[in-house]
Parts: C-alpha cells; structure tokens; sequence
C-alpha cells in the first residue's frame, strides 16, 4: 500500500498534419509536416494519502483516462513528477510499478475459467526469497509462486468478491456483473500498492452499476488500499469517492470532498457538473442595498435577498454599484410561493414522491427546474410563482464563472 504524490504533471501529443494534394503541387513536390501540439492534461498537482479513493470525473476528454494511464506507466509523462510511495516512477516500467489496473471492457481470456483468469497474473510474476546452498548459505533469489501460494490467494478473492461458485465457469457463461468480479479478483490477488479503474462499471445497465458500485465501496473497506476510479458518471463519483478530482479540458477545477463539491463548487463548471438535476443558472445584476443585495434577473423582475442569510460575497462585489453574476440554485432549493419570482410552467413531470416543474421566465429564456415534494396542481402555461432558499444560493463572476462566495454566512 502507498500513497502517490502528483506534481505539475502535464501530457503533450504532438499532431503531424500533412499537406493536401494541392499544397503538395504548389510546394513542388515537396510534403513538408507541420506539428501541431495538443495538451491533453495541464499541471496536474495532487497529494493522495495511502487508503483514501480518489475519483477522476470530468466530460469526455477531459484527460481523466489519460491522467490514470500516466499513473499506470501506459502512457509517457511530457513533464513533472510522479511518485508512488518515495519513489520516483516517471522512467519505471509499467509491470514494476506494483499498480493493478482493472479495464472497461473487463480483459478476460475467453478460454480461460474464472480461475485461470485470476490466477495468471501470478503465474507470471516473480516473488524475492532466500535460497539455503548445500553449506548452509543464503542466497536471494526470485521465484515463481507455487501452485498451493496461487491457489490460496485465488480461493480468498473468490471469498471476497462471492464469485466461489463461479471459478470453473469461463466467461461467456457468466453475467456482466460476475465478469467484473473476476476482473476485480486478478486485480486484487496481486496485492498491488494502487488499484486504477477506468470506467469499470460503464458497460453494465443501471441496476448492476449501482450494485457494484457498492460492491467497490465494501472491497476497498476491506482491502484499506489506494484507489483510482475514473468515471464520467457524477453519481459514481459522489457515492464512491473519499475524494474527487472534476477536471475539464485537461486542468483540474477542483479538489475536494463530494459534500463540499456539491455545497461550495469552486467555479460554474463544478456546480453544473456535480449534482442530479443540473443546477438552475440566471444571468442577473446584482447591487447591494442597505442589508439586503438587489438581484435584477434577466426579464427585469427584482428581488431584495438578506444578506444576513446569504455566504459572504466578494467585497468588491458589495460597493454599491450594480454588477453583472450568474446565480445559481438547485431544484430541490427552490420552492413555490404566492407571491415571489413569476415564472411560467412548460413542462410537469411527476416522479412518484418528488415532482419535477420546468419553469421559464420569459418566452425567450431557458427553463430551469423547481423540485417539489407535493402532487403540484400546476398545468402547462400556468403561472408559478417561487422562491429561492437565500442559505443555498450561489454566485459566480460573469467573466471568469469563478464562484465570488465564501463558505461561512453573513455580509457587512
């Protein structure tokens, strides 16, 4: 078991375009290459602690898989450092890293049983020990483990994972899920320092995927070993992760717990990433006045919020003078009033316990979403009126969408 440490790690690829017919003409016959350069992650800085589970979440492209194939050895660091345990792992091959990486598309031999699977990574790996001569000399040397060693380490992830009964089965014969369990048991019967796991659970349908990934969870508890998830689902992310990395076009947006990420997101990009539904987004002025901030929203329509109620806004923000923000709500923080915002309904969509009211301000604005607990007795085109809960409010910089609110409450 280790932990790592990340520093100002970053990935260059550098694209060769070539010249078109054409272009080969004017140049006379000549087909010069031009290099373009793509960074695909940038000045990637963490500290991962031995035992914690860290996510990698982010969009597609977002350098979360290429990041976790750095780690792996599979892919070439372009700059900085990286370190599993004490040691500097930038030049060290991929097999001696002491990581297990478990795929997507699970990696199973066809023709092998469950078995066989888990156990031929350690018939290929060699182990020190000490070897007695005939004059009673040690000498060290590396082996093979024996077949009772593999059987051992086998029958014990098979009891881990509850995949007993399925050790002489090959694997056409079993489900997706148990696929994946006999991926996670040749990954663990190495007793690797670091699991890497990219997108494991994206080829299974929903009700398996929520399955395993409680399955996940119980392993590392047991196992109290360095994690890796990288996935694309927020959900996976917020119920898996003692950590999350979100990460967008190859730089990290932020670091931090999946409650804090959802509370206190860094930036617009983290509190429209992070969350189920998206959060609501309006383009407003804001201007304080007295104890209460002025938000003027897109249709003209002004509401006075306390800002005692409020976290702290930037002082700049607090002048006097009008400036432009985006503000930022969740559904499930927003109820429906008598008097309050005047929005128009396009669209109910009743869940069971929990109704979903697409709202808009205006004809030429988007609809945001009001999460209710109740039946709402609301038609299409009627008008709704709601408010939104001041405590989780958040406000970000027009310019930058980098949040201009602090954790703590109350403005002076």
């Amino acid at each position: 078991m280790a932990g790592l440490s990340l520093q100002h790690i970053y990935k260059r690829y550098k694209n060769k375009k070539r010249f078109s017919l054409i272009q080969f003409i004017k140049n006379k016959g000549k087909m010069p290459k031009t290099e373009k350069e793509f960074v695909a992650v940038k000045d990637f800085n963490m500290e991962i602690e031995d035992g914690e589970f860290i996510v990698f979440v982010g969009p597609s492209g977002c350098g979360k898989s290429t990041t976790l194939r750095m780690i792996a050895g599979l892919e070439e660091i372009s700059d900085g450092e990286l370190y599993i345990g004490d040691t500097l792992v930038n030049d060290v091959d991929p097999k001696s890293r002491d990581i297990a990486m478990v795929f997507q598309s699970y990696a199973l031999y066809p023709h092998m049983t469950a078995y066989e699977n888990i156990a031929f990574g350690l018939k290929m790996k060699k182990i020190p020990d000490v070897k007695i001569d005939k004059d009673g000399n040690q000498k060290k040397i590396m082996r093979h483990f024996t077949k009772a060693e593999i059987k051992e380490k086998v029958n014990w992830a098979a009891k881990v994972l509850n995949i007993e009964e399925q050790l002489n089965k090959k694997p056409g014969e079993m489900s997706g899920g148990q696929r994946q369990r006999i991926a996670l048991g040749r990954a663990i019967v190495r007793n690797p320092k670091v699991f890497l796991l990219d997108e494991p659970l994206s080829n299974l349908d929903a009700k398996l995927r929520a399955a395993m990934r409680a399955e996940i969870v119980k392993l590392h508890d047991k196992l109290h070993t360095t994690f890796i998830y990288v996935t694309h689902d927020q959900v996976e992310a917020m119920t898996m992760g003692t950590r999350i990395v979100v990460m967008k076009l190859g730089i990290v947006q932020q670091i931090d717990t999946p409650t804090n990420l959802f509370d206190f997101p860094d930036n617009k990009f983290v509190a429209g990433f992070i969350g189920t539904p998206q959060m609501n987004f309006f383009d407003v002025v804001i201007q304080k006045d007295g104890d209460n901030l002025n938000v003027t929203y897109e249709n003209q329509q002004t509401i006075a919020y306390n800002l005692g109620n409020l976290r702290s806004i930037k002082p700049e923000y607090l002048d006097g003078e009008p400036h432009k923000a985006t503000l930022g709500v969740r559904g499930e923080n927003i109820k429906t009033v008598k008097k309050g915002l005047k929005t128009t309904l396009t669209l109910k969509e009743v869940l069971g316990n929990t109704t979903q009211l697409f709202v808009h301000l205006s004809e030429e604005s988007k609809d945001f979403v009001v999460c209710v607990a109740e039946r709402a007795n609301f038609k299409n085109g009627d008008e709704v009126n709601v408010a939104f809960d001041e405590k989780y409010i958040h406000l970000f910089d027009f310019e930058t969408e980098e949040a201009i609110m602090g954790r703590e409450y109350g403005n002076k």
